[in-house]
């Protein structure tokens, strides 16, 4: 394993040295999931493996894919077992399928669990072992077998990140696979295909989105460029989520919407996440919650705590999310937390009550400081740290 780049990073500020690989090719629009048979024939591939969740094909989206690349005489296998916070265990399965099938090519179709998983079974297949051999950073040996990215919801951004987030099911951990090769080939990123995902979860996935651009904000690993898109994802989330909600069928909303998972998810992949991610992948991998959800609880209680050494960024994101400037940066930064919190409300997000047993603050806090991005967090925070911030948050939910 290769040290996290947040610790052996060098430079400061404007100074600091920094990576530019984004190698996924994102296809934005109306109707360019239609050209997926024209993607997949840029590949040469004839055996492809459709990777998604039964959500998905009982809206027929899968069904379509696969009309699509018959009609281009692409022959087509489904593995449609996902679900929610993916498993290593049905990641192992799909690799095994696919390595019969002497599969050549897949296609993730859905929101983030089917395309980590797809990722993550892509790597499976030509670096072989568990899903926890490949956890952390510059691990892979050999390059993944590629995927391109259908994304179906607007959030995850997984559908250009290096990420692959699988839960590990003997440690009850999420692992993070994390390779600039694990990034899809293509991604299609076609916002009618969101107009059917309910309010809640259109809701739940857009505070993934608004996760993403402020944990890339905050990153130790930021440039000037992560910082560019990931103040235009917020500035798209503060503008489009709220409609989107509200009506599903608001084209401009969904089309903004998957406009801020795009940027933000491209921001991230550029720095890393952050805190959010540690505090939310803890709750995610101990109670199952939805990966969303958790972001946006994370997001105020982790933005509270990185607040001296991050306020000129929360004052940048202020001004992204339209608010007047305080009576000094102090208060203008504090206004961009407390914007959070209130989107949180107005999206009807549960609180951190509502989901944690007190009696695991430890546990919790221990998986937080185990996650592969804590090092990446602005302001250091060992066990005890998490602790009272979940324990503070607990505390004000309750």
């Amino acid at each position: 394993m290769s040290e996290h780049p947040a610790i052996t990073r060098r430079g400061v500020g404007i100074a600091a040295d920094g990576t530019f690989h984004m190698p996924t090719r994102a296809q934005f629009g109306r109707g360019v999931f239609d050209t997926l048979a024209t993607e997949v024939a840029g590949f040469g591939a004839s055996r492809v493996m459709i990777v998604s969740d039964p959500g998905v094909v009982a809206l027929g989206i899968v069904d379509r894919a696969v009309s699509q690349l018959e009609a281009a005489g692409v022959e087509v296998h489904l593995f449609t077992k996902v679900q929610p916070n993916p498993r290593d265990v049905h990641c192992i399965e799909g690799a095994e399928l696919a390595r019969e099938l002497n599969i050549d090519l897949l296609v993730a179709i859905g929101g983030g669990s089917p395309i980590d998983s797809a990722k993550c079974i892509g790597v499976l297949l030509t670096n072989g072992g568990h899903p926890r051999d490949w956890e952390d950073f510059g691990t892979l040996r050999q390059q993944p077998v590629p995927v391109i990215a259908v994304a179906t919801t607007a959030g995850t951004g997984s559908e250009v990140s290096p990420s692959a987030i699988i839960t590990d099911t003997v440690r009850k951990k999420k692992m993070n696979l994390f390779d600039p090769r694990i990034c899809p080939a293509v991604a299609l990123v076609d916002p009618d295909l969101t107009f059917s995902v309910p309010a809640a979860v259109t809701a739940a996935t857009g505070m993934d989105a608004l996760s993403h651009a402020i944990d890339s904000l905050h990153c130790r690993l930021d440039t000037p460029a992560s910082d560019g898109m990931a103040l235009e994802g917020a500035r798209l989330v503060a503008l489009y989520l709220k409609r989107a909600v509200v009506d599903g069928s608001d084209v401009e909303a969904r089309c903004g919407m998957a406009q801020a998972s795009l940027v933000s998810g491209l921001a991230v992949g550029i720095t890393d996440v952050a805190g959010c991610h540690s505090i939310a992948e803890a709750i995610g991998a101990t109670y199952d919650t939805p990966h969303g959800v958790t972001c946006a609880i994370g997001l105020p209680m982790i933005m509270e705590y990185n607040l001296p050494v991050s306020r000129d960024k929360y004052v940048r994101l202020a001004h992204a999310f339209g608010l007047p400037a305080g009576v000094d940066d102090q208060a203008t930064a504090e206004s961009a937390i407390a914007y959070v919190r209130d989107l949180n409300t107005s999206l009807r997000i549960p609180n951190l009550s509502d989901l944690i047993d007190p009696a695991d603050l430890d546990l919790l806090a221990a998986k937080a400081l185990a996650n592969t991005s804590t090092a990446s967090n602005p302001r250091a925070a060992d066990a005890a740290d998490f602790r009272d911030i979940f324990a503070k948050e607990l505390a004000r939910t309750s």
